[in-house]
């Protein structure tokens, strides 16, 4: 069911801000993707991560990249779309994930008919927009969701320290700084009926002692480095607070008919 992507992105580079997020982003990502999916201590967390956007019916993810998550959701019963604003990510994804379809747009101009998945997912695409386009990119995810669908968008918490940290180190990461659980909320709760806002992972250490690039992913497949990191994990779940956890998960229900769309 795979299909090359088929629509340019429409990305524009008028200015640093899009530049250095084109310059960051353009090129498909193998090892990422491979890390994400087979390393053994991060590949468990971001199943259960992306799991909240599981179920059946017609599935968009807005900001695909290689499929990564897509991986995780696996064959379901229903389409399966992703998109994103690179063609080169688009391509390799298609390559990988062979029961869903991919496209390359822009994630603020879908080229969808409205209300035509069950749900969306977007993941860590918000804080690499500007404000303006955060707001018009959630309103292209609700616009393509049937009426009463269920929108899912997650974004890390810029409150935590080791997404800082990360910020910090990446130019193109720094709008991470900006995204915290009031802001991704308040920018869903303006176009979806209701919304539910969680929490998810702690402080991933995991992700930084084996991070594909900065790390040693290698440690990962050994068990005593698992059970480690696994008992740290479990401690912090009940230390630390809510609201500086890692990831911000934001479920939007869409409005059931265009009466109860906010303004």
């Amino acid at each position: 069911m795979s299909r090359m992507p088929s629509v340019t992105s429409g990305t524009s580079r008028g200015d640093g801000f899009a530049a250095r997020q084109w310059d960051y982003f353009q090129a498909a990502d193998e090892p990422k993707f491979q890390w994400q999916t087979t390393c053994p201590v991060v590949a468990p967390t971001e199943r259960q991560l992306i799991s909240v956007a599981a179920g059946d019916g017609r599935l968009l993810e807005v900001g695909c990249g290689e499929g990564g998550n897509l991986y995780h959701l696996g064959p379901r019963n229903g389409l399966t779309v992703g998109v994103d604003y690179s063609m080169a990510k688009a391509t390799f994804a298609s390559g990988v994930i062979p029961w869903a379809r991919f496209v390359c747009a822009n994630a603020v101009r879908l080229p969808f008919r409205g209300g035509v998945f069950e749900r969306v997912l977007c993941r860590d695409v918000l804080h690499h927009l500007r404000e303006a386009a955060q707001h018009e990119a959630v309103a292209e995810l609700i616009r393509v969701c049937r009426p009463g669908g269920e929108v899912v968008v997650i974004e890390p918490n810029g409150r935590n320290p080791l997404i800082a940290a990360f910020a910090l180190l990446v130019p193109a990461e720094r709008g991470m700084f900006r995204s915290t659980p009031a802001r991704v909320a308040g920018v869903v709760r303006g176009v979806a009926s209701r919304i539910v806002v969680e929490a998810a992972q702690p402080l991933p250490l995991a992700r930084a002692l084996l991070h594909y690039r900065i790390g040693m992913p290698g440690l990962g497949r050994l068990r005593v480095v698992a059970r480690l990191l696994g008992g740290m994990d479990a401690a912090l779940r009940r230390l630390m607070p809510r609201p500086f956890w890692a990831y911000i998960v934001v479920r939007g229900v869409t409005p059931a008919s265009r009466s109860e769309e906010k303004t």
